[in-house]
């Protein structure tokens, strides 16, 4: 299994896929990278970085999946780390939402596209943890509000909980959870022990993002 966390698909070597292209023991593709800068009002940021968050965050993977999967021996689990703003309107941060919003929608129509190849892939939510990210908001500052009031507090408390990730991972890693793809996952409060799996993988609307009509899909009462 090969975490690609702190190098984009550009400055990946060709090397690194001759290499691969005999590797026997590929199973598993997780990618937990991700960079949010810059930070503000749309209309205030440099277009130029603005762009360039997209590029890093979806195109280099984008690029580097591709290559992957024209190996002759092909992955069987893809996990993609999603951030905040994916289900919600996150301001100031929108290259970083758009650009992970897009990974969901990726690895939504790649998992049908790779079903028969019996391939599967998932986006994870991990929650709000204290890292780089977290370091970066503070330091724009307090206009930032609630955002900088919250990283703030995951930044003394440490955020919450890396096993609840951990977990998480592992259960999508293995057998147990073949036929499980295309979906969006929640670690900090998405506990898929308590599911029937065959149930959950034959649900394909559950765990996705569906837009609320009260007809095809309604709203369920979170009391």
């Amino acid at each position: 299994m090969f975490s690609i966390q702190k190098k984009t698909a550009s400055i990946i070597s060709e090397k690194l896929f001759v290499k691969l292209q005999d590797e026997k023991d590929l199973y598993g593709l997780i990618n937990c990278y991700g960079v949010q800068h810059p930070i503000g009002k749309f209309k205030n940021v440099k277009f130029e970085e603005w762009g360039n968050n997209i590029i890093i965050n979806f195109n280099n993977f984008a690029f580097f999946l591709h290559k992957f999967l024209n190996l002759k021996n092909k992955v069987k689990k893809i996990i993609v780390f999603s951030g905040g703003g994916v289900t919600f309107p996150r301001k100031y941060f929108s290259a970083y939402a758009i650009s992970k919003i897009s990974l969901y929608k990726y690895v939504e129509i790649l998992s049908q596209e790779l079903n028969r190849d019996n391939i599967d892939l998932n986006l994870i939510a991990p929650g709000t943890i204290k890292s780089k990210m977290t370091k970066e908001v503070i330091d724009f500052g307090s206009s930032l509000g609630n955002e900088y009031d919250n990283s703030l507090k995951t930044f003394n408390d440490g955020g919450q909980s890396k096993k609840k990730i951990f977990d998480l991972c592992q259960l999508l890693l293995s057998e147990k959870s073949n036929g499980l793809s295309g979906r969006l996952f929640a670690a900090q409060w998405d506990n898929l022990e308590k599911y029937d799996m065959n149930q959950l993988i034959k649900d394909k609307n559950l765990f996705t993002m569906r837009r609320i009509d009260e007809k095809y899909f309604k709203e369920k009462d979170k009391s």
